[in-house]
């Protein structure tokens, strides 16, 4: 009876947290999000920062059980939902992300010289359709900034670390191929995996290695570093969830043909079109907005793809899956179609700073409900 009462008082305790942030959503919503990302996220950092706040958040946030706890690729992770790359960019609320649940966290992206970002806006929320509009154009402090505070931290999540180009105008073709080998090879010692970012629609060239015939010399590029400096932790490559299939064909035939660990699928709607015609309330949307679409409208496309790609390995590749995720509903369908972890940013932001406990909680009660005794028993679960 105690611990039932245990139970309900800590989902009384859940709840009243969800209803305090229903309340304050509005307030906080009245400022445009570039304007309020940085006081949040920083206002959450130097509480986690201070010793008794950030145990008592730590607590209160962190489900530890070990149906959750999964290995991936040689790395451990204490539950599988992490943060996707693009809330921290530059690694400034590391203490935040592990106060507030998250099984690991995804700095960047982080790109070889700094650059201030795309004109402003950069995030414009669409409130009815939970999504943003997304237009940061890979803001970066650049790699050496980055890395310096990579090395200062001590943080006991797994951090992965995003790998892009500057976006700047000299750095294309041969020049950008550079930059990403150069990026690459400056973490090598840092994060305990690397992702190689092709999804941002933002940069001023588009996403140019998202085609095959481009994104292979990019690889080779990335191959040869990696055996020149005995790189040997896991990299993934990051693609758009809508992609046509054939070219995520060639896709996946190059990622097994350079020893690339796997896919994560996929952040941003590139085609804002295709977008437009996804949302619940079009008329929230302005089709000359620059940026990709995140958020809801990403779901279902993510999930497929996700479904395709390890029927198309046969569950060989590790799948992260990202795009829509707001409750562990919707974490645990990725999983079942083939995701090994889970990220997401859109959610968090709707959803507040209880999100994570209540997804973590919610594949709980799922795991139970189908007879699974870890989260790694459900990888794949609907194609067996």
């Amino acid at each position: 009876m105690a611990g039932v009462e245990h139970c309900q008082s800590r989902a009384c305790q859940a709840q009243s947290t969800y209803m305090l942030y229903r309340l304050v959503r509005p307030i906080l919503y009245s400022f445009k999000p570039d304007t309020i990302h940085p006081i949040v996220a920083g206002g959450g950092e130097f509480a986690a920062r201070v010793p008794f706040v950030g145990s008592l958040l730590q607590k209160f946030n962190r489900v530890d059980d070990p149906a959750l706890h999964t290995t991936v690729d040689g790395v451990a992770y204490q539950n599988p939902v992490g943060l996707s790359a693009g809330f921290d960019k530059d690694g400034e609320y590391l203490h935040f992300e592990e106060s507030f649940g998250f099984g690991f966290a995804e700095i960047g992206s982080i790109t070889g010289q700094a650059y201030a970002g795309n004109p402003k806006p950069w995030a414009r929320r669409m409130v009815r359709n939970e999504s943003l509009v997304v237009n940061y154009g890979l803001k970066s402090q650049g790699v050496e900034r980055v890395a310096q505070r990579l090395e200062r931290a001590h943080v006991n999540i797994p951090l992965g670390v995003s790998v892009a180009k500057s976006n700047l105008p000299d750095c294309f073709g041969n020049a950008a191929i550079a930059d990403y080998v150069k990026v690459y090879t400056r973490l090598k010692e840092l994060g305990a995996y690397a992702t190689i970012n092709l999804s941002c629609p933002n940069t001023a060239d588009g996403a140019p290695f998202s085609e095959p015939e481009t994104l292979e010399p990019l690889l080779m590029a990335l191959n040869d570093a990696r055996e020149r400096h005995n790189i040997r932790k896991p990299t993934y490559l990051k693609i758009n969830p809508d992609m046509q299939r054939e070219k995520l064909d060639r896709i996946i035939e190059l990622v097994q043909e350079y020893k690339l660990h796997g896919l994560i699928i996929g952040n941003l709607i590139k085609d804002k079109q295709r977008a437009h015609a996804l949302l619940d309330y079009p008329e929230e949307h302005n089709l000359s907005w620059p940026g990709g679409i995140s958020g809801k409208p990403v779901r279902n496309l993510s999930t497929e793809t996700i479904r395709y790609v390890y029927n198309k390995t046969k569950g060989q590749m590790t799948i992260i899956g990202t795009g829509g995720i707001f409750a562990g509903d919707h974490a645990y369908e990725k999983i079942r179609a083939g995701a090994n972890l889970v990220q997401l940013i859109t959610g968090f932001i709707f959803g507040g700073p209880t999100t994570i406990r209540d997804i973590n909680r919610r594949l709980l009660e799922l795991l139970k409900r189908d007879n699974f005794t870890s989260i790694q028993q459900a990888v794949g679960a609907d194609h067996r």
